[in-house]
């Protein structure tokens, strides 16, 4: 029998994993996301080590995986770890950094009216219980946290206590409802080869005129088409559909449809200006840190510019050679700086090749660029401190842009990290190179530069053509 060492997702966990037997009928992986017994709850976690041996003498089962393919890379697992020790943190939070868009999902408990809420000792009831089973004989079931919003947690909490020592109502907790899934949107297909479908049309045209005029539609548009727009075209509704498809001539299935947040926007590609002398010395210690092999250990530069200087299109050249080289990067800016004319200016020279993560998304559009990051679809991601636990493959460059800046520290909530700190411990893992850039350079890095910690670039002067910066 294999054992697992879990992350587990409660504060009672803080920072370290729990063992799990595995059930014979479960095939595990590191990184993946796992559904495990925890005192008298069902959570969630994530495996962040097989074993042949638990860490304690008794052990409960697994009780399922969340997912078939791991939500950790491997460099994420070290990565979580070092986070949880050196900020303090408990693991599970650590994991919550790099985890899919909307994965959390917390117990509800429920609340439900008994049989014996129809005897006599409902009179002796006082008017909020009474209040409260009549929404249960209403509703069926309610949550405990709507009736803590109607009567306030104290009262509810003694309301609800009183009902189930009268076995009045009965408890029962499920898992919330998943946040977010695969965005699946109805097309209609032609069943039958574009002339067959138009002779149809001809026979219809006379008694169902709808249905011709959706044959004539899907005729000529030779694609499948989303039902929605199909209806709106031919002027019918899902009648009409549905007796094409008894007759076999189309038929309709679900086709999921990406929120790419970029998709309403059009980037020309464009062709790297000519570098300065300083540029191009830059560029090529750059270079020659990327070709270098590296299992371990991480090569940083501190590229120090002034304002306008071409540090850009020095971050821009590296991360193309990185790509020409089998490797991905990552960008990060200050969220102040991510506009759209630095997405512009990056998603122009990688077309539908550069991938943003930011927090103003909608739900949905992160968790379909975290999927296609993780799918390696992208060359760049582009984003705030957050962006340097994207699930990017092979990574080769990280670049933090304006690297002094204040808000790369998270200090809002747990764990309370650096995203500079991380990057650079996340390329000495993943044996990145990291480029620091800044016109004025945090304390720190410039000290590490200075001692020979971090190789000094230094572009000394502005630029005055047109689009650098």
């Amino acid at each position: 029998m294999g054992y697992a060492e879990v992350a587990v997702n409660s504060p009672v966990a803080q920072r370290r994993t729990f063992s799990y037997s595995i059930p014979p009928s479960i095939d595990l992986q590191a990184g993946q996301a796992v559904w495990v017994p925890f005192g008298p709850k069902v959570l969630q976690g994530v495996v962040f080590e097989l074993t042949d041996y638990p860490a304690v003498e008794e052990t409960k089962e697994v009780a399922g995986a969340i997912a078939l393919h791991p939500v950790l890379l491997p460099v994420q697992i070290e990565l979580a770890r070092w986070i949880s020790e050196h900020y303090l943190a408990p693991l599970f939070d650590a994991v919550a950094l790099m985890l899919p868009p909307g994965f959390g999902r917390k117990l509800v408990t429920l609340f439900h009216s008994s049989p014996e809420s129809c005897t006599s000792a409902v009179n002796s009831l006082t008017p909020e219980e009474k209040q409260l089973l009549n929404r249960l004989g209403k509703e069926g079931r309610v949550t405990q946290r709507a009736v803590e919003k109607a009567l306030g947690r104290k009262k509810a909490r003694m309301v609800l206590s009183q009902l189930l020592r009268k076995g009045l109502v009965t408890k029962s907790q499920e898992l919330e409802r998943v946040k977010v899934k695969p965005k699946v949107l109805p097309y209609v297909h032609l069943a039958v080869e574009a002339g067959v479908a138009q002779q149809e049309a001809k026979h219809l045209v006379g008694k169902a005129p709808r249905q011709a005029a959706l044959l004539e539609f899907l005729a000529s548009r030779r694609l499948p088409t989303p039902l929605e727009e199909a209806k709106r075209e031919a002027h019918c509704a899902a009648i009409t559909v549905k007796a094409l498809e008894d007759k076999g001539l189309v038929f309709t299935e679900g086709v999921q449809v990406l929120r790419d947040p970029l998709l309403h926007r059009i980037f020309s590609p464009t062709m790297p200006p000519t570098l300065t002398a300083a540029q191009e010395a830059a560029l090529y210690q750059i270079q020659a840190s990327l070709r270098q092999t590296r299992k371990d250990g991480a090569t940083v530069f501190l590229l120090y510019g002034v304002t306008g200087s071409g540090k850009t299109e020095v971050y821009l050249h590296a991360l193309a050679e990185a790509v020409a080289l089998g490797k991905r990067g990552i960008v990060l800016v200050p969220e102040i700086a991510l506009t759209p004319q630095t997405i512009e200016r990056f998603a122009s020279r990688f077309p539908h090749r550069a991938a943003v993560l930011h927090s103003k998304l909608s739900l949905g559009e992160q968790f379909d660029e975290w999927q296609r990051i993780r799918e390696g679809a992208f060359d760049v991601v582009i984003g705030p401190r957050g962006a340097v636990f994207a699930p990017q493959p092979d990574l080769g460059l990280i670049i933090i842009d304006e690297e002094h800046e204040w808000t790369y520290k998270q200090q809002e909530q747990s764990p309370r990290y650096h995203a500079r700190e991380v990057a650079l411990k996340l390329a000495e893992l993943s044996g990145a190179v990291v480029v620091l850039g800044s016109a004025t350079p945090d304390v720190e890095s410039f000290y590490h530069a200075q001692s020979g910690r971090y190789e000094l670039l230094q572009l000394p002067q502005r630029i005055t053509r047109s689009g650098e910066s």
